[in-house]
């Protein structure tokens, strides 16, 4: 059974149901697992079996990285965009061309992610550093461990600093008068706020924005895609350039972001209804067929 979505169709793709959040039971046997490599890592080192320490350095930073990956967009599809004042997204040094405008706030990585990269990697690279020192000190074939060792421990080194960026990513986004990041649709135009100083910004005022296009790379193995959707603009002179529009990274369902910016852009007379909670609305119908729709294929 299949529900039709209004007002437009998912792309071609593009995966209908949003991502749900990992379990406790799934999330209880990663840490467990994890735990496991930890103590065997350890064990190895304080042993010293140095090749077997290796071995089992690589083994778990490939699980950590394989399970931060896999558990990225976990659950961060579902929100509705944000109804807000368009000066609190702003430093109040100009007035904005909107009153009220949507929010489509930028997914901050989960606490659980950033722990587990940061934990994860200072684990290992302190391990990595152990194994290293015991190689050099022991000297002749154990010098060729550290072929292996060495780029072992910067790949450890990179994971523990990933885990610590996104942890102060997490923090900066929570810290008060820190503007978020995200792409807002008001009804003058669409403006995305990629970091809070504000030099990267792009704004595009609904007459200049051409097309929505939907798109992404194919998945052969999994059957979906990684959303894409690019804004093809006008500039001043006239000029159409091609513009991403991160919707992957985004709190909200892809189709959502991708039927606001098409619908709105084909409708310029109702473009007064995102002034207002019409707007809103009118966004969590076309969310509601989207879980009816998911809902109707599971049957």
């Amino acid at each position: 059974m299949s529900v039709p979505l209004a007002p437009y169709p998912l792309p071609s793709g593009w995966n209908l149901r949003p991502a749900r959040p990992r379990s406790r039971l799934i999330t209880s046997v990663l840490v467990v697992c994890c735990l496991a490599l930890s103590a065997a890592l350890w064990d190895a080192v304080l042993g010293e079996h140095t090749v077997l320490g290796t071995i089992l350095a690589l083994v778990l930073l490939g699980f950590l990285a394989v399970v931060a990956v896999g558990g990225e967009r976990a659950g961060g599809e579902r929100a509705l965009p944000e109804f807000v004042n368009a000066l609190a997204l702003t430093r109040a040094e100009t007035r904005p061309a909107d009153s009220w405008v949507s929010f489509f706030r930028q997914r901050a990585p989960s606490l659980w992610s950033c722990l587990w990269l940061l934990g994860g990697g200072l684990v290992t690279t302190a391990a990595c550093g152990i194994l290293i020192v015991r190689c050099i000190v022991a000297g002749g074939q154990s010098l060729l461990v550290l072929v292996f060792l060495v780029p072992l421990t910067l790949a450890a080194v990179i994971v523990a600093l990933a885990g610590a960026n996104s942890l102060a990513v997490r923090g900066r986004a929570r810290w008060f008068a820190r503007r978020p990041r995200g792409l807002v649709v008001g009804r003058s135009g669409v403006t995305l706020y990629s970091f809070d100083r504000g030099e990267f910004d792009r704004s595009w005022p609904w007459d200049a924005i051409v097309d929505v296009v939907p798109g992404g790379l194919v998945d052969a193995r999994r059957g979906n895609t990684v959303p894409e959707l690019k804004l093809h603009a006008a500039d001043a002179d006239g000029v159409v350039e091609e513009h991403h529009v991160p919707v992957d990274s985004l709190a909200s369902h892809a189709w959502l972001v991708y039927v606001v910016l098409r619908f709105w852009r084909e409708h310029p007379e109702l473009r007064d209804e995102l002034d207002t909670s019409a707007g809103q609305d009118r966004m969590a119908s076309w969310m509601a067929g989207l879980t009816e729709a998911a809902d109707a294929r599971r049957v």
